[in-house]
């Protein structure tokens, strides 16, 4: 059997309903959630290789931007990742940076 999400390992942590929902909590006693997190931080990670050797910047907008973003993104057939990555090069060449390469 695969290993349970970080999800459902937090569930089962808690004392949740088991998975098939047959509404009898779990007989067996669950790991804490301590150690659920611990286990789930230690699977190997598979990132997609688009991501390979690069650094993700988080950048939060107001929800009426986020939804003019993906509106922009699908009126010029382009993905958030090539918004980003044109709103940025503007800003390099807007404060005279080269674009690092």
């Amino acid at each position: 059997m695969a290993a349970p999400s970080m999800t459902d390992a937090i569930k089962a942590s808690a004392g949740r309903l088991t998975p098939n929902l047959d509404r009898r909590p779990r007989q067996r006693s669950a790991p804490s959630m301590t150690q659920s997190v611990k286990n789930v931080a230690a699977h190997e990670r598979k990132p997609p290789a688009t991501r390979s050797g690069r650094k993700g910047i988080v950048v939060y907008f107001d929800q009426r931007v986020a939804a003019a973003i993906r509106r922009l993104a699908s009126e010029y057939d382009a993905t958030n990742q090539e918004l980003g990555e044109m709103a940025f090069k503007f800003l390099f060449e807007k404060f005279g940076e080269a674009w690092p390469t």
